[in-house]
């Protein structure tokens, strides 16, 4: 346990300065992602300042009064509203113990001090904040799940550019070539699937993060209790009914309409059913009375691109509608690069 800083010596009092300004400094070179191993990060938390050489402990002393406090203070000001010393200290530790940190931003900003909205560059309030050796992150589902989508198009663009030399030959030529070329196949199959399954997920996670920010930032008794449940409960609430309700209640709309919804729901969601429950049997007449099997024999590049262009075009419309602008997620802008690149443009 530290001394009461009333009961110390001068020269504790000036190694514990140095002590705290350098333990401050490493906390903002790790979250600038400056340290290339955790000994350096440590290094403050393991030296003994108070037996160093007195003319080393008081030029250390004087540099932190002249340079290193303003250096420290400028930079939690670029990036936190506010935060305390010991604060500061208190998240030094916490890294120290486990080697980095993750915390829901919620949790993160009432332990240790609130982060500056713009440095967080408009990402959802659901966010994780991440401190590692590559620095001061944010991790939240759909930037992750987009990224799989881009990843998995960057598979197929790739498999299918190495099947082009295969496309002209005859078909009796190839039989016997068809462990140069079958891999591409299964990767552009895989990928495809993937695809549909991804932009499911993305589509989910950011209905449900839309709900999970209305609720922390909303007061829900002015709802009814269906639309209530509807945004707490959201592992019972059905994908159809998160799209049909979550844009007007969280807008403030009876009456919204978003692009591309039915067509998200109609053509491309027996897909992904079929990819998640497979089965011999058919869909019941509720739900379109298809043939999963057939469906899933069905899902080709096609399938897989409208998939994504729907998905990004549902999204745009959440977005346009509850920001009252004309842009898009940033997490979606890779995906509507490669759609424009390829000539599928989503709205």
């Amino acid at each position: 346990m530290t001394p009461a800083p009333s009961r110390l010596t001068g020269r504790d009092r000036e190694a514990l300065a140095i002590q705290i300004a350098d333990k401050a400094s490493a906390l903002g070179r790790l979250m600038l992602g400056e340290f290339d191993s955790w000994e350096e990060y440590l290094q403050p938390a393991t030296t003994d300042y108070a037996s160093l050489p007195r003319r080393q402990l008081k030029a250390g002393h004087a540099d932190v009064r002249k340079r290193l406090r303003k250096e420290i203070d400028a930079f939690y000001s670029r990036n936190f509203v506010s935060i305390r010393d010991d604060s500061i200290l208190t998240l030094y530790e916490d890294i120290v113990s486990a080697r980095g940190l993750e915390a829901p931003l919620n949790e993160f900003e009432e332990k240790y001090g609130k982060i500056k909205r713009e440095v967080l560059k408009g990402n959802p309030a659901h966010l994780t904040v991440s401190v590692t050796l590559w620095g001061l992150k944010f991790l939240f589902p759909e930037d992750l799940l987009s990224k799989d989508i881009v990843s998995a198009l960057g598979l197929i663009s790739e498999s299918r550019d190495k099947m082009k030399k295969y496309e002209s030959q005859k078909h009796i030529s190839l039989k016997n070539k068809t462990h140069e070329f079958i891999p591409h196949i299964r990767r552009i199959e895989f990928a495809q699937r993937a695809i549909v399954l991804a932009c499911f997920n993305l589509m989910e996670a950011y209905l449900n993060g839309l709900a999970w920010d209305y609720c922390q930032s909303n007061d829900l008794s002015s709802l009814s209790n269906r639309k209530a449940k509807l945004l707490t409960d959201t592992s019972t609430a059905s994908l159809r009914d998160k799209l049909a309700n979550y844009p007007r209640i969280i807008a403030g709309c009876e009456d919204v309409d978003i692009d591309g919804v039915s067509g998200f729901l109609d053509v491309i969601k027996p897909f992904r059913d079929s990819l998640v429950h497979p089965s011999p049997f058919s869909a019941p007449e509720k739900f379109g009375g298809y043939q999963k099997l057939k469906k899933l024999y069905e899902l080709d590049y096609h399938v897989s691109i409208m998939a994504v262009a729907s998905t990004v075009l549902v999204i745009k419309g959440i977005f346009q509608l509850l920001e009252h602008s004309n842009g898009s997620p940033k997490w979606l802008s890779e995906i509507e690069d490669w759609l424009s690149e390829h000539g599928t443009e989503s709205s």
